[in-house]
């Protein structure tokens, strides 16, 4: 037996939908912070109420990218299964639905059902390898720093430009 929780991460709070009855459309709600006591106590009260160890939980969540990838490496250390769904796709299957009024509450419900529905066509999300992200980083320092260097090189041009208005320097070895 499996069960399945769906999660709408927001900056400051995690909406946690447990599908307690999928028949019925039974559902179990919690708002918990998102922060690491908040994840703690996540585990504490799916564990709890679902009865279950957490090889046997499905979590499906959207990526929202600095605010839910903090929380998958916390849930996949502690041996649930994960699904991160492409947000299209979720908003697909919710108007198939008739999902209508879209709150942090119904989107986390939603998720559990897609989860649900969607279990044996998605592939469980893992961690890349820690050299992967460290690269990852790397590259993303190394593209702010070259946007930095544009930006202050179109400003010195600027300013040489306004301090010698006729061009009797030659602008291009700026």
């Amino acid at each position: 037996m499996k069960a399945f929780i769906g999660i709408d991460v927001g900056k400051e709070k995690l909406d946690v939908s447990w599908l307690r009855d999928v028949v019925k459309n039974k559902q179990k709600t919690k708002v918990l912070k998102n922060t690491i006591q908040g994840y703690q106590e996540l585990v504490d009260w799916v564990l709890k109420n679902t009865g279950l160890e957490a090889q046997n939980i499905v979590i499906t969540t959207e990526p929202t990218g600095i605010y839910s990838e903090p929380l998958m490496y916390f849930l996949y250390e502690q041996g649930f299964t994960l699904l991160h769904v492409n947000p299209g796709k979720a908003k697909q299957y919710a108007n198939s639905l008739g999902l209508v009024h879209k709150t942090d509450k119904s989107d986390a419900t939603m998720l559990a059902r897609y989860g649900h529905d969607q279990q044996h066509s998605l592939s469980s999300w893992q961690p890349e390898p820690i050299e992967a992200r460290e690269l990852k980083a790397m590259v993303r320092r190394l593209e702010a720093l070259e946007q930095d260097l544009q930006r202050e090189k179109t400003v010195m041009k600027r300013q040489v430009f306004q301090a010698h208005p006729l061009g009797s320097l030659n602008l291009s070895k700026i």
